[in-house]
């Protein structure tokens, strides 16, 4: 979808020069434009046109040159379907100040983040009194938005179904997760991808919550990183007797390994009541999650867009080595999949990436290998070339094999090649807790971090896009100085920069809408002033995230000389109000300041 050029007449500019041919070969520009600063025709992400005016404008007595006009014509996207998608798919309404499920939500009020809310909640509690969610009840309520119902769910708490149950059991692994009759396999994919770290999964659920015995009042906390509001991080309090049971087995996140072992599904459970069911939590992205699940920052690659499959491999090779979490999904429909297809795959599906390895093959020589993992944690896994009994391991040293567990895989989690997992696989998604400047699979070392909070209002500093250089003039603008070069860079500074936009939920019913966002950064000479709309006519970007998308969150990478910068942040649409976050990392100095109208 796009929206047409704009059709303002811009300032006019006194030209020093005759027209020269763009940079580019696309149309022509004059070298020099009034107030010292080139233009260029045409970005990579956006088409720049230039528009000869009829009339002349003299600007010395013995010149003449033609006016001319720049405008943008910006376009914008949706993001992906997952496949996930329920039945009966959420609809998607404006926020209302409901605030389901958010910043410790507990009986219907908002309390402070501090965990003495939390605690003072526990001690207003009876002796042997447990804790019940009125926000989060133990009845079909819960699992649907639609009006499905199921009059055989029995709810239970944890010592209900076993004799002392735990949160953890011997820490936190991949091969708890498994997924039971929900299609929330993007999320649970990507519990076991942070699972590999088990402190993250600790902190998210602390394990000092006991489910029996001294201390137990049926209340569990979970934490999960968010930009709402004014907070950055949710604290969800639910009651474990909302654990939807049939036949005396968890419906959702059933067991794996230990059947006394309940973090999965009590995460589970609090991620549901933050989107208000159970089945709100069919279809979702991975990305989103894992950032829920780390605060990290999370990148999706799709397939047929990458240009360069083997500069991905490497990414995902050194991402992997330096404790990346991975997750990857295939294309389809997965309510049409209720098993796996000839290659041992389902559609529609997410998994986990648990492995990336390069092998030396006595016959292949060096083979590119990624290990998946189904969160269905049965016999459903793939069964092409190096797959668990194929043939062509006979050729990789047992020294090798051992070190990659080829013998000792759980059900659901296989090898194969790369050239074969990216004709499988739709899209990879990486999340890091620490900023990858180059996008080499490496975290940098992060000198400064710092983050700054907006709005758009409607009518006011709710711009939208380019479209409208006038309108665009009104968003939030926010000033980032870069105050030196890196150790190793004579010139630049690696800086990485992140737009997220408030994400929150007003009832169970309505999905809130996401907005297409996007952002911009321009160089200036003056930091004490907002750009003027005439900069945005005679200027282009020095970087920007790239096309308008609904994603929670969008990056760019930049090597910046030092200097002063302007960021715009905008949505495609203009008056779409909402809250937004920026965030900068770098490794060396750098100050970030709003700047006021």
């Amino acid at each position: 979808m796009g929206c047409g050029v704009s059709q303002e007449a811009p300032p006019d500019l006194h030209q020093q020069e005759y027209f020269k041919p763009a940079p580019n070969g696309v149309g022509s520009m004059p070298p020099q434009a009034a107030d010292d600063r080139t233009l260029v025709v045409m970005t990579s992400k956006d088409t720049i046109t230039v528009v000869t005016s009829p009339s002349l404008v003299r600007s010395a007595p013995s010149q003449l040159v033609e006016e001319v006009q720049v405008s943008v014509n910006e376009e914008a996207t949706d993001k992906p379907k997952t496949g996930e998608e329920g039945a009966f798919e959420l609809p998607e309404g404006d926020f209302e100040d409901g605030m389901l499920g958010i910043s410790g939500l507990l009986t219907g009020k908002v309390f402070p983040q501090e965990e003495d809310s939390i605690q003072a909640l526990r001690t207003t509690l009876a002796l042997e009194e447990h804790f019940c969610d009125e926000d989060f009840p133990a009845d079909n309520s819960t699992i649907f938005f639609s009006e499905r119902t199921d009059a055989d769910i029995a709810w239970r708490r944890p010592f209900e179904l076993v004799d002392e149950p735990q949160l953890f059991i011997d820490g936190a692994s991949r091969r708890d997760v498994v997924q039971g009759c929900l299609g929330d396999c993007w999320f649970l994919s990507s519990c076991a991808a942070v699972a590999r770290k088990s402190k993250l999964i600790e902190r998210v659920v602390p394990p000092e919550q006991p489910l029996f015995g001294d201390g137990y009042t049926g209340l569990v906390v979970c934490h999960f990183w968010r930009c709402v509001g004014l907070g950055v991080v949710d604290r969800v309090a639910s009651n474990d007797r909302g654990l939807p049971t049939k036949d005396g087995r968890l419906m959702f996140a059933p067991h794996a390994e230990h059947e006394r072992e309940f973090w999965v599904g009590l995460v589970e459970k609090a991620y549901a009541k933050l989107h208000g069911t159970y089945e709100a939590l069919e279809g979702g992205q991975s990305m989103d999650a894992m950032v829920d699940l780390t605060g990290g920052l999370a990148e999706r690659y799709d397939m047929e867009d990458t240009e360069n499959l083997k500069k991905l491999y490497t990414h995902l090779l050194k991402s992997s080595r330096n404790g990346a979490f991975i997750t990857c999904s295939r294309k389809g429909d997965w309510r049409n999949a209720t098993k796996a297809d000839e290659h041992g795959l389902v559609e529609g599906h997410a998994y986990t990436v648990s492995g990336v390895a390069r092998v030396k093959h006595e016959e292949h020589g060096p083979v590119n290998l990624i290990r998946v993992r189904n969160p269905w944690a049965s016999g459903d896994e793939w069964n092409g070339k190096w797959s668990d009994t194929d043939s062509l391991w006979s050729g990789v040293p047992e020294e090798q094999r051992q070190k990659l567990g080829v013998n000792s895989l759980s059900d659901g989690e296989f090898w194969m090649s790369y050239d074969d997992f990216c004709e499988q696989f739709e899209e990879v998604s990486v999340c890091t807790i620490g900023p990858d400047f180059d996008n080499d699979g490496t975290v940098d070392h992060v000198g400064q971090v710092k983050a700054i909070k907006g709005e758009w209002v409607s009518g006011e500093t709710a711009g939208g896009s380019r479209n409208d250089f006038e309108k665009f003039a009104t968003n939030p603008q926010f000033l980032l100085t870069v105050e030196e070069p890196d150790d190793d860079d004579d010139d630049g500074c690696s800086v990485l920069i992140g737009v997220m936009q408030e994400h929150r939920r007003s009832n169970r019913s309505i999905g809130v809408k996401m907005l297409q966002i996007a952002f911009f950064l321009y160089k200036t000479d003056d930091p004490d002033r907002r750009l003027p709309v005439t900069h945005f006519y005679y200027n282009y970007e020095d970087g920007t995230s790239g096309t308008y998308i609904n994603f929670r969150e969008v990056l760019l990478r930049a090597d910046l000389v030092p200097g002063h910068y302007v960021i715009i942040p905008a949505t495609f649409l203009p008056d779409s109000p909402g809250y937004f976050m920026v965030r900068v990392y770098s490794p060396k100095p750098f100050q970030l300041k709003n700047l006021p109208d």
